[in-house]
C-alpha cells in the first residue's frame, strides 16, 4: 500500500495525540473533589496555631459533603471544650445541645453555652443547615434572621465557595418588641479541605470550614471570619469561633474563642 507525504505527517500526529490523550485523560476525567488532597495556606496555618502545637496536622484525601447530619450532628448531649488562647484560656466551656419542639413553630435544636448563648437551628431536607436565631444573655439580646442563615450545605466540593445574605434584627431580650438595632450581614463559607486534627478527645478526620463575613449592625461595621473542623458523626472538634454578631456592638470586635475538643457527647 502506497502511504502519501500527507498520511505520513498526519498519521504520526494523529498516533501522538492519542498518546497523549491516553496520559492526560486522568487528570482530565477524574473528580479532583475525591481524593484531593488540599494542603493549607500559610496565611490559613498561621492562623490556626493559636489552637496549639500540633492540633492541625497532615492534609487528608478530602469528599464532598454528602451528610451535614453526621458533620454537625443535632443530638441530645453536651460538649466539652478548652479554651486554647486569650483571657480565658486554660478554661473549659460546656456545650449543650436539645430539641426544641413548639406547638406553634417549627421544631429547632438548641446549642446553648452555658452562661452566654443560646442558637437554634433548623435543618432541611436537602442537608442545609440553618441559624434561625440567638439569644445573648450577657447582653440581653434577641439576634432573628430573615431570611434563616444557612452555616452548612451537602454538595460541596474542597474549594467551593457558598455565598449567603440575611437581615439582622436585634431586640430586648426582656421586650422583643423593642428594636435595638438592625442590619445586614454576608458570609461567604469555603469548604477548605480535611486534615488530620488532634486534640484531648482523640484523634479526627475533619472537614474545614472558612467563613468570612462582612456587613452592618446599627452602629458597628462587621468584618472577620473563624475556622471550623468538623469530625462525622462527633461535630465540632476545633474551631476559631466567628464572632457573635452581638460582639461587635457590645465588646472588643478583635476576641477570638480558639477551642479544642475535651470530651465528645451525643447518645
Amino acid at each position: 500500500m502506497k502511504v502519501s507525504w500527507r498520511n505520513k505527517i498526519v498519521l504520526p500526529a494523529l498516533l501522538m495525540a492519542i498518546i497523549l490523550m491516553g496520559f492526560s485523560s486522568p487528570a482530565i476525567c477524574e473528580d479532583t473533589s475525591a481524593g484531593a488532597m488540599v494542603e493549607l495556606e500559610k496565611s490559613d496555618r498561621d492562623a490556626l496555631a493559636i489552637l496549639g502545637e500540633g492540633v492541625v496536622g497532615k492534609a487528608l484525601p478530602a469528599w464532598p459533603i454528602k451528610d451535614t447530619a453526621r458533620l454537625m450532628p443535632l443530638r441530645k448531649g453536651k460538649w466539652t471544650y478548652q479554651i486554647t488562647a486569650g483571657e480565658r484560656e486554660g478554661k473549659r466551656q460546656v456545650i449543650s445541645i436539645s430539641k426544641t419542639d413548639r406547638k406553634d413553630e417549627q421544631s429547632l435544636w438548641d446549642r446553648s453555652v452555658v452562661g452566654d448563648c443560646t442558637e437554634f437551628f433548623s435543618v432541611k431536607g436537602d442537608g442545609t443547615i440553618n441559624l434561625v436565631s440567638e439569644i445573648y444573655l450577657k447582653q440581653d439580646a434577641i439576634v432573628h434572621y430573615t431570611p434563616m442563615l444557612s452555616i452548612m450545605f451537602d454538595g460541596m466540593k474542597p474549594g467551593d465557595k457558598t455565598q449567603v445574605e440575611t437581615e439582622i434584627k436585634i431586640y430586648d431580650l426582656h421586650d422583643p418588641t423593642y428594636l435595638k438595632y438592625s442590619g445586614r450581614l454576608k458570609v461567604i463559607y469555603t469548604y477548605v479541605g480535611v486534615y488530620e486534627i488532634t486534640v484531648p478527645a482523640g484523634k479526627y478526620e475533619a472537614v474545614l470550614i472558612k467563613s468570612s463575613y462582612k456587613g452592618k449592625v446599627g452602629p458597628a461595621h462587621v468584618v472577620d471570619g473563624g475556622y471550623t473542623f468538623y469530625a462525622r458523626d462527633v461535630g465540632m472538634v476545633a474551631s476559631i469561633e466567628r464572632m457573635h454578631v452581638t460582639a461587635f456592638l457590645f465588646y472588643d470586635k478583635r476576641t477570638k474563642t480558639p477551642k479544642v475538643l475535651i470530651q465528645k457527647g451525643g447518645s
